[in-house]
């Protein structure tokens, strides 16, 4: 049946968001982001201001332990003064800062982390974002089924996106984990173990990766799953072997911490932080009921992944149902980390292009694309948390289009009979 001009997926001319209009959105996202650097570079005195925050400050983070890793131990990286110390002498904190950023990383993505002190703060900065810009751009590119992002100018709307800018001004790892979601998914077909090792590499951020047995499991993807369980029993065990078995101690001891100051602590954290779990804590709920709700929001999450990968074996719906359902599962997420959204957002885009868009799915991804912003202003404005509303509705559109052909497949059977 032959879609309307809305849905056409590449229909450009008759539909109010079309790619030539995302690309001249885009690109004045990135003038307006190129001129706030700029304007922040004068102020900052080139960046070199110690009263003034500077780009880089989640990978200063990495770069210190690192540094106290290399230079004390491992176990070190997760002490909060040393760290502090590190900070103050090479990274964007002024020693009068109040500021805490400690090292809440498991041993496995400190073994990751521990070439980072091998280069200045500044150049290792670089070399981490271009790299992982570079890997979140082939995998959207493999999403959208483009081959290469630099073809029609694609580049654009992923740069230009507030996920992507977000992520590399604070030199988050948000872009490699996405990066490594989707890159599984792509490559479940043509090469399962590979696949397999890419979701075990998640063991950084075990958070992130609470559905991957799920969809693995519903999808019936033993070899991968198999894969993805050895290379976590071997990362875990070489980075324990690497960094000290006093790690995972200091390592839980750690995550012991996020949740009294970060999960459980003052509503001004839960503003930028786009769970179910915030946002129920900023509705009034206590401790209990929001644990409960989020553990509801998890099992839907996880039915949705299931009955996604279980019906169909195309890529781009999986990653975006798998990415956006991620978001709703775990309760810590922050809001550096929706460039997992933005998977989700390539995904429905590239199976856009075959089937078609409606209107309303053109501006939940809009809304999708710019919620980065809102929530990393949102700690200032003290708005409802809006986040989890649109993952949730993310993982609809990707239910409903498998559900919808799902029908279409059986309804030509029962006329033929």
């Amino acid at each position: 049946m032959p879609q309307s001009k809305e849905r056409q997926g590449g229909g450009t001319s008759r539909t109010w968001l079309n790619l030539d209009r995302v690309r001249t959105y885009s690109a004045v996202v990135l003038i307006l982001f190129g001129l706030l650097m700029a304007a922040w570079g004068w102020h900052s005195k080139g960046f070199t201001d110690g009263n003034v925050s500077r780009p880089g400050t989640d990978f200063a983070v990495f770069w210190s332990a690192s540094y106290l890793a290399l230079s004390e131990g491992p176990v070190h990286a997760y002490d909060v003064a040393k760290h502090f110390e590190v900070m103050s002498a090479f990274g964007p904190l002024s020693a009068n800062s109040g500021i805490v950023l400690p090292w809440l990383y498991p041993p496995t993505f400190l073994l990751m982390a521990l070439p980072f002190a091998l280069l200045p703060v500044v150049f290792s900065y670089l070399l981490f974002v271009v790299g992982t810009v570079y890997i979140y751009l082939r995998a959207v590119g493999d999403l959208l089924g483009a081959g290469t992002v630099f073809r029609r100018g694609l580049w654009l709307p992923i740069l230009g996106s507030p996920a992507v800018i977000i992520s590399a001004v604070l030199g988050q790892n948000s872009m490699l984990t996405a990066a490594l979601a989707a890159g599984a998914v792509c490559l479940l077909g043509r090469r399962p173990i590979v696949a397999g090792v890419l979701i075990g590499l998640l063991a950084i951020k075990p958070q992130l990766a609470l559905l991957m047995p799920v969809a693995l499991i519903a999808g019936r993807h033993v070899r991968t799953l198999l894969s993805a369980v050895w290379t976590v029993v071997l990362f875990a065990g070489v980075s324990v072997a690497v960094c000290g078995w006093e790690t995972i101690p200091a390592f839980l001891h750690s995550t012991a911490w996020a949740r009294e100051n970060l999960l459980d602590g003052t509503p001004h954290g839960w503003y930028g932080m786009p769970s179910v779990l915030a946002a129920a804590r900023l509705a009034g709920l206590g401790t209990a009921a929001a644990y409960a709700i989020q553990g509801m929001a998890t099992l839907v999450a996880a039915a949705s992944v299931a009955y996604v990968w279980s019906r169909t074996r195309e890529a781009p719906l999986r990653a975006a149902v798998l990415t956006a359902a991620a978001l709703l599962a775990t309760p810590y997420v922050r809001h550096y980390e929706l460039t997992w959204m933005g998977i989700a957002i390539a995904g429905l885009v590239g199976d856009g292009i075959r089937h078609g868009l409606s209107g309303r799915e053109r501006t939940l991804l809009l809304v999708a694309w710019f919620l980065p912003l809102f929530e990393n202003a949102n700690p200032l404005m003290g708005m409802p948390q809006i986040g989890p509303v649109v993952s949730a509705l993310l993982v609809i559109v990707a239910v409903r289009r498998v559900a919808a052909r799902a029908v279409l497949s059986v309804v030509p059977t029962a006329v033929s009979r």
